[in-house]
């Protein structure tokens, strides 16, 4: 942890618990001071050498990492292009043994008993016995269409998972599935559930769809009572049941702001909360319980990575990993007795992952033959990342991220401002590759935590009102660059904006409606207009699972069934301002994304194309809503920095080989900005 960072730390924990009270209070200027430390370290610093794109943009090596309940056995996924290899890391006989190739695996989980790993794809469920791992067997097919879910390990239970299956009522019929591929129905719901967990004798707990909104119930038997109502901004996450106590676990607000760690009776649905972020500002996120469930660390993305020991044990050994490890972005997890804990400093790329054994007081780096090289010539060129705080011109407080190039005045370098997709997600302070990308070719980068982040409370999502597009989300973006601005990090007259999804749509709304703010925008899978993009979606997903969804869409942006709704909505949308756009614009699209309807994307840009508007096509034919291979990868970041390295001035590596130029000109659609000459 550099000085400035610690500094950083102190300085916005104590900012941010004098101003916890109002959402809307005024900007803490001890942040400033923090980000004047990281200005004259970036300046100090010398420049950072021209990374090639393959590097920077090389796919986390280490994907996964499972610590075993049991903490004798850590599985890690490594990638290799398309394929995912998966490895199990013996912790006592400290050895390393691949198991198998996939493409398929999209998540891994651990057994209650630690004897079967499963294995999540978009095809299916599979089971992977340590008596003979290198041989998984396929368990369950999973359809969406079908509504074919998996929800979680069966804590219940030594090795099983709990699936559900659309039932031809309607409803859904849960089962308990075994690694030899045995069902049990446990019980049927009429309405979607979204979450699920098993208590005593027969009695499980769900989290359902009812009305406009969710409850959770105690089903026992063909008897469901309710035990709490949750809106959609609260989803009741259930964590774990106590069985001595019959108690529930419970992530959410309970008429709170933030989401906080809940004691729940599980008979009465009365509730007692247990943590919340002391700082008061931001949503717990991770929480680590042991054998008996009983919660014993919580864990917060803040502005940085935060985990707080909640009894004596869990406080020693959290505060022994952080002086070991001496890192801002530390993600725990710990075996069921908490004597091993893994640690992963997300910081960095690769991450650094350390083994803590309690009991013998050390610490080991069971992954370093893997990720140390590429992390030594990383880390070294790496540029300043902070968070910062700021006001916007209504006056609420928001948070966002700035990234300074080494070795230059930032008051001199071009600014790129990049929104984060969702819009209900966030940036947050873990290794950025797009921040650390543009940084190496000389940018300072701006990434906004807008209004409808979240990770920040219900009232900082929900006070964007609904108001995307040309409205009050579009003002916070153009707002915290304002700041930053003037804080002296950025020309003004070299500033650029870079977005994929919603980061996008924000793209093509300050084209259109700042068009002399920016040279030059870069959006990939941009949604031209929003209720255009949820009802491609809807017509894309039809699982019963995404009527939650759905419901969410009509409360936070656009009821599709009321017309005056999306008139509205539309009349924001970019997609109605396209004639205004006279600054450079490039965008990407996959042909077969199914959040956005390439066909929206393609009309959008022939008509700038019939307009003599300055617009660059690039469409990927076998990529959805993100590039799907390395190659297409390199293609739409080529793009990205040659698109700013002609308008703005930055470092450009030169080249790329005929096999990226091939790919450009079947992928190249339009050209109008001269990208690949």
């Amino acid at each position: 942890m550099t000085p400035f960072q610690l500094k950083a730390r102190i300085q916005v924990t104590c900012a941010l618990m004098l101003a916890a009270a109002s959402l809307f209070a005024a900007p803490a200027p001890v942040a400033a001071d923090t980000l004047d430390d990281a200005i004259q370290t970036a300046k100090a610093q010398s420049e950072a050498p021209l990374l090639s794109r393959s590097l920077m943009l090389k796919n986390r090596q280490i994907d996964y990492v499972r610590l075993s309940p049991s903490g004798a056995f850590l599985a890690y996924s490594l990638k290799h292009g398309r394929h995912m290899e998966l490895w199990l890391y013996d912790v006592v006989g400290e050895t390393h043994q691949r198991l198998f190739a996939s493409e398929l695996v999209d998540q891994i989980f651990w057994s209650t008993d630690s004897r079967y790993l499963f294995l999540e794809s978009s095809q299916g469920v599979a089971a992977v016995s340590m008596g003979t791992p290198d041989t998984p067997a396929f368990i369950l097919n999973l359809d969406s269409d079908s509504d074919e879910l998996l929800y979680r390990v069966d804590p219940s239970q030594p090795h099983a998972v709990i699936v559900s299956k659309a039932a031809t009522d309607g409803g859904h019929d849960f089962f308990r599935l075994l690694p030899d591929s045995t069902k049990e129905l446990l019980f049927q719901s009429s309405t979607f559930v979204g979450d699920v967990l098993p208590g005593n004798d027969g009695v499980y707990f769900a989290v359902r769809i009812a009305g406009d909104g969710l409850e959770l119930v105690r089903i026992q038997g063909d008897t469901a009572k309710r035990l709490q109502t949750c809106s959609l901004d609260d989803r009741c996450k259930l964590i774990a049941h106590d069985q001595a106590t019959d108690s529930l676990l419970v992530q959410g607000t309970f008429g709170q702001n933030l989401t906080g760690l809940y004691r729940m009776d599980a008979t009465d649905g009365t509730v007692n909360r247990l943590h919340q972020d002391p700082g008061g500002m931001f949503d717990i996120k991770w929480v680590i319980k042991d054998t008996e469930n009983q919660p014993r660390a919580a864990g917060y993305l803040d502005d940085h990575i935060s985990f707080y020991g909640l009894d004596a044990g869990a406080q020693q050994a959290i505060a022994k990993i952080e002086a070991e490890l001496g890192a801002d972005q530390l993600m725990l997890r710990a075996s069921d007795d908490l004597t091993r804990w893994v640690a992963v400093d997300d910081g960095i790329r690769p991450p650094k992952i350390a083994l803590y054994d309690r009991m013998a007081d050390n610490f080991t780096y069971p992954m370093e033959h893997i990720t140390a090289e590429d992390r030594a010539l990383l880390q070294s060129s790496a540029a300043i990342r902070v968070p910062i705080w700021y006001s916007v011109s209504d006056g609420m407080r928001q948070q966002g991220y700035v990234t300074l190039p080494r070795g230059k005045n930032p008051a001199d370098a071009p600014l790129v401002v990049v929104p984060h997709g969702g819009p209900w997600g966030r940036v947050d302070g873990t290794y950025d590759t797009r921040a650390q990308f543009l940084a190496n070719r000389g940018y300072a980068v701006f990434e906004p935590n807008f209004r409808a982040s979240t990770g920040f409370g219900k009232q900082y999502t929900l006070s964007a009102n609904r108001d995307f597009g040309d409205g009050r989300v579009q003002q916070d973006i153009i707002d915290g660059m304002e700041y930053v601005l003037s804080r002296g990090i950025g020309d003004r007259t070299r500033l650029g904006i870079f977005g994929h999804s919603f980061g996008g749509f924000s793209v093509l709304g300050a084209m259109a409606f700042t068009p002399e703010t920016f040279r030059v925008g870069i959006a990939g899978a941009p949604p031209v207009d929003l209720s255009k993009a949820i009802k491609y979606f809807t017509n894309m997903d039809r699982s019963p699972a995404f009527a939650l969804r759905l419901k969410r869409f009509k409360k936070l942006t656009v009821d599709l069934n009321d017309p005056a709704d999306v008139r509205r909505i539309q009349s924001q949308s970019p997609d109605a301002h396209w004639q205004k756009i006279s600054r450079p614009l490039y965008i990407w699209a996959g042909e077969k994304d199914p959040k956005v309807s390439v066909l929206n994307v393609r009309d959008y840009v022939l008509r700038l194309q019939g307009n003599t508007q300055p617009v660059s096509y690039l469409e990927e034919p076998r990529a959805g809503h993100s590039p799907n291979s390395a190659l297409a990868m390199e293609a739409y970041f080529y793009m990205v920095e040659k698109a700013l390295a002609d308008h703005l001035g930055g470092r450009l590596e030169i080249g790329g080989g005929q096999k990226l130029k091939r790919h450009l000109k079947r992928v190249l659609l339009i050209d109008e900005n001269a990208l690949t000459e």
